[in-house]
Formats: structure tokens, sequence, C-alpha cells
């Protein structure tokens, strides 16, 4: 024990010392007195600007250093933090917020709006557009979000093309399609959307609804109200967006990220793009130079109720926690105060080209590119959110069935009335849920029943094997002991001294490790091999198997990472196995990606390293070729497939088409030329190829590897049977099939394994080919767990997946390496 102790304490020592060691320091210069923690999304505007604002607060408040990071995956990190009650000072982060003010947990802004602003001579609050404070303040007065970047979806269009042709800006829907048909006829694609990021037709999709519904209609419809979802007029608005996607895109739209479809748009393939006002500065460096940018509000209905000038808006807001320090408090708002002052908003608007929520700039601040977005927001009367957060985590929720059923209206697989149904089904559920929690809808009881004998029954045939194998290596042992056919000369195991018999045999030397040492400890000792095992076993604990545990207890609870924890039994389970319609898809591409890239990935891989360990020409080069990929991690070799896979200029559909040319010059077979000239626009990345797509990106990520594992085993195989082979007669495939796959059977087994466990856990390459919003139809378990998490906001039900995930991955493992294991008794 005290060497265990000893080793905890120096390995503790070590870690003090290296971060005291690395931790940079100036000298004479005394540590800040407080620093604030402000995690931001940086997502449309880069980071550039808020990091130079908290410098240039730190000049003007030297006791306080202002801590500004975020990249634009911060949302799922401050959840987590969050989560763990591990709050920042301030973040614009998309959490549940109205939990966290319920809880007490967000700072109330309307004292301080009621001060001076940063330059002393106005109300704060007067800074502000008018509404937008209204967006997170409630009937008492009270105010939670300090709005800052102030977004307007528009519909972009090029102006020198427009009046090239002497095509007019629509005003309504009809115009709008009668528009599109024009420019088809001119030989362009009317309009370049994202299909990789489908909610970005949403913008279409919430502007028809809003204008048809009004402002009541449209608060109704977020607050989940029976009947708003399939009432006609939402089927109209839904029939907008579907006439949009499936007439007027441009080719290849479906596997297009956000930033090939606005390049589409600047590269003259689409007249026009959809986007929010921070296009200009995404696209910055990548606008030419002479390219004359227009912006045009949404069109309405000749019959809509809403004033033709109303905008979509998306106001980025912070919110500030209490942290029970009233200084920290008084330092945040203090910053909050200096980044909307009039400096710092025109700062943004000459920096990032964009608006903000305050009065402080106007359409002369903006750049020509943003004089119509400037126009557009002058003008408007009215405006609506076009992002709310989610109220709680039945709204959530709903996103991953709008997520599937958007996909389905978009491409033209369902009619805009069963879009409306199937999402007033789903808001039914939730408002059921709501008034009865515990309640499951059994919708696929043989499923699960079936994945129970499955995987019960696996577990018995493991016992049952471990069980006879144990009794026959037993009386196998036993027989060879005491066979009565042994003649002098041969050997016989060890009497006992003292025994009856002819010959005695000593008995072996008795090995030296002391008595209370485990056997696989040999005769290092207990007390030197705990203390070498020791804190390698702790770090394990501390970082795996405790949070495994914890993950495990969760499983059983009903929570929302920011409320309280309530008990849930098995509801989790329950909901999973019985009624969710995601999970079982999900299984279903999990199944795919762990049979069809292993049938792929193994041969390839088996043959070329049969190919390397007999000399074959340039050996050396394709060993080290092959096993490149492994050197970049997953999402390296995602976000090249991504460009690859890009539908108009990516290397697949270039090359293919360009061999598909070359065989039509030399007069190759007309079906294989047309086949291949077919790729041009191919949409690798729409989510009805996307399963396909992903096992050449498989076979270029495990086939170098798996490669090296054959070959070394093949290199272990001694030579003198193949030597033997070849004076027999036999060919090299020949050799191949009765001795070099015998001998490497155990490695090519493990490595079956491996990419089995891989299918099962497959999570990146899917979760970035989607950009992080993945359809029921290509989620996989870990996908469908992430979402569930940080999305759904349904902590018991993610970690619930998690535990499904590893039995599943626990007995396939165990049944795989069983089923395929050579029985050997140690005689």
């Amino acid at each position: 024990m005290k060497g265990i102790l000893r080793s905890l304490a120096l390995f503790a020592f070590l870690l003090s010392a290296c971060w005291a060691l690395g931790a940079p320091r100036e000298r004479g210069a005394p540590p800040p007195a407080l620093t604030l923690d402000i995690p931001v999304l940086v997502a449309g505007y880069g980071a550039e600007f808020f990091e130079e604002t908290a410098r240039e607060f730190e000049k003007l408040r030297p006791g306080v250093r202002v801590h500004i990071h975020g990249d634009p995956r911060i949302n799922d990190k401050v959840r987590t933090r969050v989560m763990a009650g591990d709050f920042p000072d301030a973040t614009d982060a998309v959490l549940l917020y109205p939990r966290l003010i319920q809880a007490g947990r967000i700072l109330d802004l309307a004292p301080a709006l009621e001060d001076l602003n940063w330059e002393g001579d106005t109300r704060w609050r007067d800074t502000f557009r008018p509404g937008v404070l209204a967006r997170w303040s409630d009937a008492e007065g009270r105010v939670h979000g300090v709005p800052f970047a102030h977004a307007i979806w528009t519909i972009f269009y090029d102006k020198a093309l427009f009046r090239r042709h002497g095509w007019e800006v629509p005003r309504t829907w009809d115009e709008f399609f009668r528009l599109c048909e024009q420019i088809e006829a001119a030989g362009i694609a009317p309009l370049s959307l994202p299909g990789v990021t489908m909610r970005y037709g949403d913008a279409i999709l919430r502007a028809a609804h809003y204008n048809l519904v009004g402002p009541e209609g449209y608060a109704a419809y977020h607050a989940l109200a029976a009947g708003t979802r399939d009432d006609e007029r939402f089927a109209r608005a839904a029939a907008v967006l579907q006439r949009v996607s499936t007439r007027h895109l441009v080719r290849g739209w479906e596997g297009m990220t956000h930033t090939a479809a606005q390049l589409a748009f600047l590269e003259g393939r689409s007249a026009m793009t959809l986007s929010a006002s921070w296009f200009a500065n995404e696209m910055r460096g990548r606008l030419p130079p002479d390219f004359e940018l227009g912006a045009m509000n949404f069109p309405v209905f000749a019959d809509g109720i809403t004033p033709a000038d109303t905008v979509q808006a998306q106001s980025g807001y912070y919110f500030l926690f209490q942290t029970g320090d009233p200084e920290r408090e008084r330092a945040t708002l203090d910053f909050f105060r200096f980044l909307t002052s009039r400096e710092r908003v025109l700062r943004f608007a000459a920096v990032a080209d964009a608006p903000t929520a305050l009065l402080a700039a106007g359409p002369e601040h903006y750049s020509p590119r943003m004089a119509d977005t400037a126009a557009i927001l002058g003008a408007a009367r009215h405006a609506f959110d076009a992002a709310p957060a989610p109220a709680s985590a039945a709204q959530a929720t709903l996103a991953q069935a709008l997520t599937d059923a958007r996909y389905l209206l978009m491409t033209g697989r369902i009619t805009p009335e069963e879009f409306g149904r199937r999402l007033e089904r789903a808001a039914a559920v939730e408002r059921e849920r709501a008034l009865r929690p515990d309640h499951v809808e059994p919708r696929h009881l043989p499923k699960a029943l079936l994945l129970g004998a499955v995987l019960l029954g696996l577990v018995a045939w493991l016992a049952w094997l471990s069980r006879w194998h144990g009794r026959l290596a037993r009386g196998i042992g036993a027989a060879w002991a005491f066979r009565p056919w042994s003649r002098s000369g041969r050997a016989t195991p060890p009497v006992a001294a003292g025994s009856a018999g002819a010959g005695v045999t000593a008995a072996p030397p008795r090995s030296r490790r002391p008595a209370s040492a485990p056997e696989h400890l040999g005769d290092l000792g207990a007390r030197k091999g705990w203390g070498f095992v020791g804190p390698a076993f702790a770090l394990y604990a501390a970082f795996v198997l405790l949070p495994g545990l914890t993950a495990f207890a969760w499983a059983f609870t009903r929570w929302d990472g920011f409320g309280e924890m309530s008990w849930a039994g098995a509801f989790n389970f329950r909901w999973l196995l019985l009624e969710s319609d995601v999970f079982w898809s999900a299984l279903q591409n999990n199944l795919f990606l762990m049979v069809v890239p292993p049938l792929v990935v193994v041969p390839v891989a088996l043959g070329l390293a049969a190919y390397v360990h007999r000399g074959g020409l340039g050996a050396g080069a394709l060993r080290v070729v092959l096993l490149f990929p492994n050197l970049l991690g997953g999402i390296a070799a995602a976000l090249i497939w991504l460009a690859a896979y890009e539908p108009t200029s990516g290397l697949a559909n270039a090359s293919l088409v360009a061999l598909g040319d070359l065989l039509g010059r030399l007069g190759g077979p007309a079906v294989v030329v047309n086949w291949l000239q077919g790729f041009a626009g191919h949409a690798w990345l729409s989510q009805a190829n996307l399963y396909w797509s992903l096992v050449p990106i498989y076979l270029w990520m495990a086939c170098g590897f798996n490669l090296v594992l054959y070959l070394a085993a093949m290199q272990a195989v001694p030579a003198d049977l193949y030597e033997a082979a070849e004076l027999d007669g036999a060919s090299k495939p020949r050799q191949f099939f009765l001795i070099t796959l015998p001998l490497i059977r155990e490695v090519l087994v493990i490595s079956a394994v491996f990419l089995l466990i891989g299918g099962l856990n497959a999570f990146e390459l899917v979760w970035l080919l989607t950009s992080q919003d993945p359809s029921a139809g290509v989620h996989t378990l870990g996908t469908f767990m992430v979402g569930t998490l940080f999305t759904e906001f349904q902590v018991g039900r993610a970690a619930a997946i998690a535990v499904l995930l590893f039995g599943m991955v626990l007995i396939g493992s165990l049944a795989v390496l069983r089923a395929t294991r050579k029985e050997a008794v140690e005689l």
C-alpha cells in the first residue's frame, strides 16, 4: 500500500511541476484582479472583433482581464459546462435559457438598462433598435438578453446579371416563380441552396408562413398549439419551399455545403442564393472586386396579412450569469456596455460589414455591397424572430422531426400536406408526453423482442461455450496425465515424491514468487507491481470507469441538463426500443457500416498485403502511400472528402466525368461512357447516397492500417513452408489459400473485430458530412446520441443510448472473437 501511495504522490508532484514550469508569466506583472470568462459563437463574424474589444476594454479597466474564446462548435462545449454546473460569466451559446431563467441563473438586465450607456449621454436601453430587447423580456419587465449582431435573412442576387437580362426584383411569390422560369430560359440555375445544410430552406418556409398567419399564428406555432402545423396556410408555405427545391435549384444542390452553394452563386452558376446578412463577411476574399451584390426581401402572397417590408431577423443575444459575486457581475455588465458603445458598433460595421441591434450604425456605415441590406433593414416596419430559442426540451425534440420531414418535403418524397401532418403528429406526441410523461407507444415491439432475443442468445451461447470448453479441457488434461498407453522412453508427467509407482519424477522447481503475489505479476511482487500499475489504473478509473458508471446511472433518470433530475426507471430504454423510429433507423445504418465496408476493406487490404509481401513493383511506396490517411485523423479526412464530393468542382465527379470523356474519344462502350458522364453534378452527400459514399472513405482510411497489420502477420510465416509448397508444385494462389490465410487467421479476426466495432461506433464521418444535422434516415447510434444530448437536451435518453451501444459492442465483439477462435487445448 505504501508503494501505491508513493507512486501516486510522485505522479501528482510531476504533474504539478510540469504545470508550474509551463505556465506563462510576465516578470514584474501582477496577476489581474478579475478574469471574465466569455465563450462566444464566432461562426458568421469570426473572433477577431471580439478579441480586439476585449483588449481595448482591458486598457480602460486595468484590473479586469476578459477571456473571450470561441469557435463554430462552442454551443456543445458550453452546454457540457453548464450541465456540469460550471457557468461562464456570459455567453451567446444556444441553451435552454427559459429553464436557466426560471432557476435564477441568468442576470436581470432591466436595472442596468435604465442606467446610462457607455458614453453617459443617454439610457442604455435607448441605444438599441426598437423591439430587439422584447425577445427576452417578460411580463414583469425583466430583461435577460443583450442583443448585438442583428442579421436579417434575404435573397442575394447578381445585380449585373439582372440588369443585363432585364429581370425585375419580384414582390409576390407568383412573380418570383415567373422570374425563376425566365432565369432558366437563359440557361442559368435560378437559386443555390445547401442540401447538406437543408435548414437554410427554413428561411423560405418561415417567411411564407409568417406572411399568412401573422405574429399571433407564428407565436402559436412555436408554442406547439394544436392545429398549427396541419393548417392549410402552413401547407401553402410548405408548397412554396417544395416548388423552389424541386424545380429551381442548381444541379447537385443536395450534396452542397453552404459554402459550395454560395460559391455557385459567385461563380455565376446560379442567379440568386439564400443567406443572412453575414454573407458578405463570410465570403470576404471570395467576392470578386467587380461583383455587384444585391439583396431582396422575401416575396409575399397576394393575400398575405403582414406588410411586404417585414423582415426575418436573427439577433445574437448574450446572457449574463448570476455568479453571486457583485464585483464580477458589475465588471461583466461594464464590458457589455463597452461592447455596445458607439465606437465599438461602428468598428463592427467596418470590420464585419454587417448590421447590429444598435442604432449607432446607419446605412452610410456599411460597404456598397451591403447597401441593399441596409435599405431593407431601414425600411422595415415589422420584424419577426427567425430563430426563437427553444423554451423547453419538447420544442428542442421537434427539431429532429422537422429535419426528417424537411428532407422528404424538399426532395419531393411527400406532399406539403403530409409534411404538415407529420409535424402535427410530432407536436401532438410532445403535448401528450407533457401530460403523460411515462407513456410509451409500443410501435416496435417485434423488433425489440428480436434484438433482445439475439443479445440474450449470444450471452447464453458464450456462457455455454465457456463452461463446455472448461470441462473438455479438464477431461482431456486428466486423460493425458493418466494415459495407460505410456511406454518406456516417453515423457511422463511429474509424480509427487512418495507416491506409489516404479518411477518417481522430481517436481519442477517452484517459483520464488511470494505467495501473496498474483500470478500475473510474476516475480515482481504485489507491492511493486501495483506501484507501477496503480497510477495508470487511478487515471483510468477517474476518467473512464467513474464517468461510465455515472452515465449508466443517468440512463435511469429524466433530465434536460439544466433543471432538476428525476427518476425515470426504465422509461428511456422502453421509449428507445418500443417507440423511437430514429433508434431503429440508426441501428440499421450501423449494421450497414458493420457489414459493407469490411467486405470491401478486408479483401482489398489482404490482396495488397500479399502483393507487397511478394515484393511487387513499387511495394515500399505503396505501403507509405496507403498508410498516409491514418496520419490525418477522422475529422481531417472528412473535410478532405467533403471537398472531393462537392457536386460541381469536386475531385470525384471531375475525375469520373473526365474518364468518361476520354473513353468517349477512344471509342469506348456507350453504356460505360454515358454512365461516367452522368456523374456531372452528382450529389454524393445527399442523404439518399450518403452511406454508399462512405465506402470509398472507409477504404481510403482503413486500407493502409490493415495492410500493415496483415503484412506483419505474413512476414511471421516461416519461409520454409513456402519452399516446401513450391517443391510440391503448389502455385502462388494455392500457397496463399492453404498456407498464408490459415496462419494469419487470428490477425484477420482481430482486424474484422476492429472494423465491426468501428461500424457500430461510427460518428464523426456522418456527423461532419451532414453538417451536424443528420435526418433520421442517416443517423447512426453515435450521432443519435449526440443529437439527443446537445440538440434535444435529453441527457437521460442519451445516456440510455450509450448504455445500449456499449452492451451491443461488448456482446458483439465477444461473440465474433469466440466464434472465430481456434480451439486448442494445452497438454
